[in-house]
């Protein structure tokens, strides 16, 4: 999970790359945002909880009406994408990447400080 996080082909994709803070871009701009929820979704229905709780025999847990129960709601996810802001790529290196384009995407990601969201995250 950590070698995907800071994969910037990753973050490109996923579209986490320079994702900043509600608080960065409202003390800088003004304007009301939210983080990206992309990979954070991705993370927890693809590489880690997924959609439904779960037995240990791999088959879900059902509530008293026999639906499948939900592991996290919208919330959760709202929460966790706070976590991914603050990624950006490192400065592009002179012997291997191709000038034509921007970043190093080769090289972990570096994390920027100031785009980092400061409040707690709820937990799952």
């Amino acid at each position: 999970l950590k070698e995907i996080s800071y994969s910037p082909l990753m973050a490109e994709n996923l579209s986490f790359l320079q994702s900043k803070s509600h608080a960065y871009l409202w003390d800088k701009s003004r304007k009301l945002t939210f983080a990206d929820e992309n990979f954070a979704r991705e993370i927890m229905q693809l590489f880690s909880i997924g959609l439904v709780k779960l037995h240990v025999d791999g088959t879900p847990h059902l509530d008293s009406e026999g639906n499948t129960i939900q592991v996290y709601t919208n919330r959760d996810i709202m929460s966790f994408a706070r976590a991914w802001t603050g990624f950006d790529m490192q400065i592009q290196r002179g012997n291997t990447e191709d000038h034509e384009s921007s970043g190093n995407r080769l090289d972990p990601m570096r994390i920027i400080p100031e785009w980092r969201d400061r409040f707690p995250k709820i937990d799952l």
